[in-house]
């Protein structure tokens, strides 16, 4: 945004010198690009006019000139420009000039003929992007006063880099609001005093809004009998200081006014408006549209158009109609200003590749209770500089009107947040100065805040705070620490747990990564998961960046595999990985979709390396198993077991599900031969846990036990029993029984083949006994034995293998 001093000191008075504003708007948060003064590299350029225009006497393209820039004698210059004519007024750079293009004037000849300066373009003086011909300079200049003065153009412009989330400072006066906020100084918003006509415009005119919902509010003003033509000198200057090109005075009226107020105009010839009519509505499929540059464009459904009773006539908030252009020969106008749904004009200007000055502005967001201000500023404009009479009244389809938001501003909050002591008095007179309405609630120190419809970023009591901080300064609020109860901080019992079991996982030799939360739905599809199941209740993205990040996932699966497969294909063979992070899951009907943190382990490859002296073991499930063991033992988990499970992406028969008491904590098992032939590998073994019933189960922390003071008596038994019968089912029996004196039994080997009949297996396992307060006798020790192989006989028909 390109602000002229001179233009903004016509909406508020400051005297802070240059820089000192720019540090200020910089720290207030509106970021200043650049300082440019306009006057820098024209000292030396003076309005000449033109006396004589004559061929070059060896120079088809060149001109020699006579040039009156009020001296006793006319310069001669040399020019080639061909939009030239004597009595024309134009800049006139003198020998000596160095313009801000970097051109050095010189007396030089030029085909053997003199010349004592140069005639200057827009471009040579950067005043804009026109290089085709010389500057042609109003009338009225005086000859020989300095380039500079004449036009106005001893003038400072600030470059602001205004930020999305404010649109209301993409005009003069919203900028001078913030000079107002940061100075305290008052702002002066031009007064609009409309002179109306008899004739009333609805006679003229009428408008129809067929999508509220993409144009809430359509206000228009009829401005009868204009002359098209230039537009005063001032007009043009303060436009291009603005950096935007003069057209005529109808069109110029229509960028000033938006420039001041922030809200764009456009003006239509009313009289090619079929019926005289406005219908906002959306295009029809197959129309077309000439724009102003030119370039007929096919619509679509999505687009919102201007229409008369018969055809489109603008792209709303893009761009006009060549059709309904304002020419020369215009002289009733249909003056329109309206409030556009922002998403819908970015949508068409990004599909069109039209981006303008007003499209910006509509697809940012403008102050939908503006319009008509602006309507009646430009018709009073209008009705000044070119001529005509304005209807009477505005015609105005606002059916539901906006109303500004009410928020809650709490000053203890403010200060909480701040770390300030601002007063009521304080916070007040900044919110007033950024013409928010600040009303306290009646025995407190908080105040109820009306937020303005041209401040949309305005949302929460936060927004509000940090309003109070930008314009009390961020400079000025002291560092201090944060107030403390005095007690030591820590670690949650989550953040311990989580940090336990990754530890425990690293002490055994995996390694961790972190993953994408974002997949490919069609990864899911290799897994083999069944319509319906909850590994496709997917929450996908409205705008994915491709299909290969298009949902959240929704198991961790999928991206351990990849990992597992990334690194095979670099020859790494062997590896052990686990993954905490979350998922989630939108199951159809639920309003939000459900997210739970996850733990997730792969292994693959060899356990052990082939080395000379035993060889290479490669990872099975009991080693995905002893993991996960020691994650529930470093975190002091109890009553765990496992059980027989059934998974789409899992071996049958080689998985399982572990439970905490009777409750789901997660399963692990080894990949199905399909699903690591869809991801090109050949064995893998994974589990997936959920993070917050571990967590809920875990004990961190756990008291030691003294080391025991009694011997133990150790006995290892082999049991046949038939294949069918679980692991879990033995051990369970063996435990149950042996109490109390039985500390420990454990697996030590499984056996089938020569020796045990078909369809049995071998199972040994080794059984601690001790009593924690004496030493016990043989007798007892197999009397606990013997038991525990009776009702292992009895109930799972386990014969003690000799």
């Amino acid at each position: 945004m390109l602000v002229p001093l001179s233009w903004l000191k016509e909406y508020i008075d400051f005297e802070l010198p240059v820089d000192e504003l720019a540090d200020q708007l910089n720290l207030s948060g509106t970021a200043v690009e650049s300082v440019r003064f306009m006057g820098k590299g024209l000292d030396y350029v003076r309005i000449g006019q033109l006396l004589e225009v004559e061929p070059h006497p060896d120079a088809d393209k060149l001109s020699v000139t006579k040039v009156d820039i009020g001296q006793a004698e006319p310069l001669q210059i040399v020019c080639g420009a061909k939009n030239i004519k004597p009595g024309d007024k134009v800049p006139v750079a003198l020998v000596g000039a160095k313009l801000p293009n970097g051109i050095e004037i010189k007396a030089a000849k030029l085909r053997g003929v003199i010349s004592q300066g140069m005639l200057c373009s827009r471009i040579e003086l950067r005043l804009g992007t026109d290089a085709a011909g010389i500057y042609i300079l109003p009338e009225d200049v005086e000859i020989g006063a300095l380039f500079t003065e004449a036009l106005g153009l001893d003038d400072v412009v600030v470059d602001l880099e205004i930020t999305p989330n404010r649109p209301d400072c993409l005009a003069m006066i919203g900028v001078a609001r913030e000079v107002r906020a940061i100075t305290g100084n008052e702002l002066r918003k031009p007064a609009v005093s409309v002179k109306e006509a008899a004739e009333k415009a609805e006679d003229a005119a009428a408008v129809v809004i067929d999508d509220l919902e993409l144009c809430p509010r359509y206000a228009a003003r009829i401005i009868k009998g204009v002359k098209v033509g230039s537009s005063p000198a001032w007009m043009e200057q303060r436009l291009q200081k603005a950096g935007m090109r003069p057209i005529n005075n109808i069109v110029d009226i229509t960028n000033l006014v938006m420039l001041e107020t922030g809200q764009p105009l456009h003006a239509f010839d009313l009289k090619t408006l079929k019926e005289g009519k406005i219908i906002v509505r959306r295009a029809k499929p197959g129309e077309k549209i000439t724009t102003l540059d030119g370039v007929e464009r096919e619509l679509d459904r999505n687009m919102l158009v201007i229409a008369d009773a018969e055809v489109p006539v603008a792209l709303a908030g893009v761009m006009g109609g060549a059709e309904t252009e304002v020419t020369e020969t215009t002289v009733d106008i249909l003056l329109e200003s309206a409030y556009f749904e922002p998403d819908s004009i970015m949508r068409t200007a990004r599909k069109m590749g039209l981006l303008s000055e007003a499209s910006a502005r509509f697809e940012k967001g403008i102050d939908p209770n503006g319009a008509v201000y602006a309507a009646d500023r430009a018709a009073q404009l209008i009705a000044e500089y070119a001529g005509g009479e304005v209807s009477a009244g505005v015609i105005d389809v606002y059916p539901s009107k906006i109303e500004p938001r009410k928020l809650t501003l709490r000053t203890a909050r403010v200060n909480g947040i701040l770390g300030t002591e601002l007063n009521l008095r304080e916070i007040t007179d900044i919110l007033e100065r950024l013409e928010l309405t600040v009303s306290v609630i009646d025995g407190t120190e908080d105040m109820s805040v009306s937020v303005p419809t041209f401040r949309p970023d305005l949302e929460r009591e936060i927004d509000l705070i940090e309003e109070v901080a930008r314009i009390f300064g961020f400079n000025n609020i002291e560092s201090t620490l944060p107030e403390s109860s005095g007690k030591q901080g820590g670690l949650s019992h989550r953040q311990k747990t989580v940090e336990s079991i990754k530890d425990r996982l690293l002490a055994s030799g995996l390694s961790e990564i972190i993953t994408y939360s974002l997949i490919d739905p069609r990864e899911v599809d290799k897994l083999q998961v069944p319509d319906g199941d909850p590994l496709r209740w997917f929450v996908k993205l409205m705008n994915p960046l491709s299909e290969e990040l298009s949902v959240l996932r929704t198991t961790l699966l999928v991206n351990l595999l990849k990992v597992l497969k990334y690194n095979i294909n670099r020859e790494q063979y062997d590896v052990q990985v686990f993954e905490v992070g979350h998922i989630f899951r939108h199951e159809n009907g639920k309003e939000m979709p459900d997210e739970e943190a996850m733990l997730g382990i792969a292994l693959t490859g060899a356990r052990q390396a082939d080395e000379w002296h035993k060889k290479a073991r490669n990872i099975d499930f009991f080693d995905l198993k002893g993991a996960v063991e020691a994650v529930l033992d470093e975190i002091g988990v109890t009553g765990w077991s496992l059980r027989q499970f059934t998974h789409p992406a899992l071996h049958p028969g080689k998985s399982a599900e572990l439970l905490i008491g009777d409750e789901p904590i997660g399963y692990l098992g080894e990949v199905h031969p399909d699903v690591l032939a869809a991801f090109d590998m050949l064995t893998a073994y994974v589990g997936e846990f959920n993070m917050d019933k571990l967590i809920d189960n875990a004990i961190i922390g756990r008291e030691l036990t003294e080391i025991p003071k009694h011997p133990a008596i150790t006995f290892d038994i082999a049991v046949l029993v038939d294949d069918a019968v679980a692991q879990e089912s033995l051990i369970e029996l063996i435990e149950a029984e042996g109490k109390p004196l039985l500390e420990q039994a454990k697996l030590f080997d499984l056996y089938t083949g020569k020796g045990v009949p078909d369809g049995k297996k071998s199972m040994a396992y080794t059984m601690v006994f001790r009593a924690p307060e004496r030493t016990l006798t043989d007798e007892e020790t197999l009397d606990a034995r013997d038991r525990i192989i009776a009702r292992l006989n009895k109930e799972l028909g386990a014969e003690i293998r000799m």
